[in-house]
Order: C-alpha cells, then structure tokens, then sequence
C-alpha cells in the first residue's frame, strides 16, 4: 500500500479547505470497543467524552493537575473541558482571520517560571502563536510568524521558553517574558545540518532545557543545542507528521506516518535504533499510520500511541518487551493526538471523530 494513498488530516495538509466533510451517519460517539488482551495486568477503562463530530481534533493536552484538558480543532478552534464538571469551560478561536484555520498543536505553560497560572498557548497554521488565560479565556498575547504555518510547540520545564517548527523548515526557540526569537535554527544548507522538509514535532529534553530533539517530514530528527546554535546530532528513518516524538530515561520515542517500523526506540548517546516496537507482533503492519506517540509521564511502564488507517489506540508495557497490553479498536476515523495525564492514571486521545476520550490506565490481578 501506497502510503501517500492514506488520509492525512485534510486542513494539515492543504490549508485552502474551508471545512472538512465526513461521513457520520455509520458513527456512534462516546462508545469504544476494548481490544482483547488475555495475558495483559493493564486495562483501559472509559470514563467520559467531549467533542464536536463537525470538526476534527488535532491536539489534545491535560493541565499540569489533570483537572482541565484542550483540544485543538481543524476549525481553528480550542475547546477547554473540566474534568470534574464535565463541562465545556471556553471554546476559543485560535485562527486570525474568517478562514478558520486548524489550530495545530497546545501546550500548558510551566508555571516555575511565571506568576501568571493557567496560561494555555496555542500555535495555528497560520502562524499564530496565542496565549489564553484558561480560567477566564481570554487571551493574553497574540504573535504572528508571517508566511509560516506552524505545526508544533513545545516548553522547557520551568516555561522561559518555547519552542516552535513549522511550514518553513525552522526551528525557533523563543524567549517567554519577551515572545520573541532568541535562536532561530535554520534549514539544511550544503554545508550546515538542518531539516529540509517540514517540522511537525518538537521536544525540550526534561532533564536539559539546552537540548531539543525536532522530527518532521524529511525522515529525519535533530538534537539541537542552545548552547552551540546548531544541531549537534542527527538519526535518520522517522517520519513523523504529528506531535510523535518524545524523550525519557535516555531514550526518544518516535512515531511515523509510513508502511513499516511506525513505531521505533533509539538511544540518544549513540543516535542508534534501540528497538522497533510492533503494533501487532509477528503480524504485517502496513495500514499502522502513527500521528502521536508519548512515553508516560507518572512512571516508566507504559507508551501510548494512536494511529490513523488501522485506527487505534494502543499501550505498550516497557517490563514486558514493549508488547499490546491494553488497546482501543473499531474506531470509525483515525487518531491525530494522544496525552497521558501529569499526575494522574488518565489518558486521553482524538481524531477524525471529533471527539476527545477520556480514559484510566489500570493494573488488573
């Protein structure tokens, strides 16, 4: 199969679409169908679900006390849920002008650094790079990357700055007080490392607010260095077109849209693959079209993942040879974006649907 011939979110790819048009009338929201796992001590468990079947889900992000979680749409906007009330807090426009362009990837503001709490920062495809006060909604900052469409942010962790990659092969690490550029790595030159497709992924490693990994449509992911302005290390082979590459315990998780190894560990001393981690074992993987992949964030057991094509959710057990422990199938449309919970067993996914699950990750005897 020809992986071009799979649909990629249609406002990501051109963003000319004013809507996106999709079937429903086969679509029951708010049920899933939990796949069958006998050997496995790791359930998913439902626990309730947002969202608008009008529009298609992008990004999804909890807060840092898993009380709120965001979503970013292909209409342009940013709907804000809370978890305890289950209700819709604010639904905000994140696109500049009547087009309604997608809004492409959200994060959480680190609050270590800053007085203000709760700031939301959403980027778009149109270059806008907005911050939200969530318990207000309203915005707070709005800052225009002219003639680029932006596909990723991310923040390190005390949240003095943030990082963006986009259309233009960039990527930009900003000064938080001042929201402007402070280093800005360029594209690849005949003599200078850089991506020469676009960007789609970016990540601060925790533990090295100096260090960022980047991966995008050029099979390839930087390490760069604040410190040296440049990419200081490159591996080859990831393709990834969502918010799929992450870093933990030495080690980067990365997700691909392509026929085979969607789903791939490397070392981050040597840059070498450490493991191909594989949706089915033993079985072909061809329609397996990963968007978004993410290593837990409360303990080092398990990674998620959710994958347009085949369209499903799966989690990985790391103390039992990265094998399907718990799983999500039968979805109707595919998954763009998944996130674990900062301090909680939640998780959460998105896609096609429209719609954001939430779910619990828990050990079973």
């Amino acid at each position: 199969m020809n992986v071009n011939s799979q649909k990629r979110p249609s406002k990501i790819l051109n963003y000319e679409d004013t809507r996106v048009q999709k079937d429903k009338s086969t679509t029951v929201y708010g049920q899933l169908s939990i796949g069958d796992h006998p050997n496995s001590k790791i359930k998913l468990i439902m626990r309730t679900f947002f969202g608008n079947p009008e529009t298609e889900v992008f990004c999804v992000k909890f807060d840092q006390d898993d009380q709120f979680i965001a979503a970013g749409c292909s209409d342009g906007s940013i709907k804000i849920f809370n978890l305890q009330s289950g209700k819709l807090e604010h639904n905000l426009q994140g696109s500049s002008g009547a087009s309604q362009t997608p809004t492409t990837c959200i994060r959480w503001r680190p609050a270590i650094h800053n007085k203000t709490k709760q700031v939301l920062v959403s980027v778009n495809s149109d270059g806008s790079i907005l911050h939200w006060h969530a318990p207000t909604g309203k915005q707070i900052h709005r800052l225009i990357d002219q003639n680029n469409s932006i596909m990723c942010l991310d923040y390190n962790n005390d949240g003095s700055m943030f990082v963006t990659g986009g259309k233009d092969f960039h990527v930009k690490v900003y000064d938080e007080d001042t929201k402007s550029v402070s280093i800005d790595f360029g594209p690849a030159d005949w003599n200078w490392p850089g991506h020469s497709n676009r960007v789609f992924s970016v990540k601060f490693l925790q533990n090295d607010s100096n260090l960022i990994l980047s991966g995008g449509w050029d099979s390839s992911v930087h390490l760069w260095d604040i410190r040296e302005k440049k990419s200081v290390q490159t591996l080859f082979g990831p393709n990834c077109s969502g918010d799929s590459i992450d870093f933990k315990n030495g080690m980067i998780l990365s997700g691909s849209y392509r026929n085979d190894n969607q789903l791939q560990l490397w070392d981050i001393k040597t840059m070498k693959l450490f493991k191909n981690i594989e949706w089915v074992p033993n079985q072909n993987n061809l329609q397996v079209y990963i968007y978004s992949a993410q290593f837990s964030k409360i303990n080092n057991d398990t990674i998620l993942a959710g994958s347009s094509g085949i369209n499903e959710l799966k989690v990985f057990d790391c103390n039992n040879n990265y094998v399907p422990c718990s799983s999500v199938v039968g979805l109707k449309q595919g998954i763009y974006a998944v996130d674990y919970g900062n301090v909680s067993n939640k998780l959460s996914f998105g896609g096609g649907e429209g719609v954001v699950y939430i779910l619990t990750l828990q050990n079973v005897q």
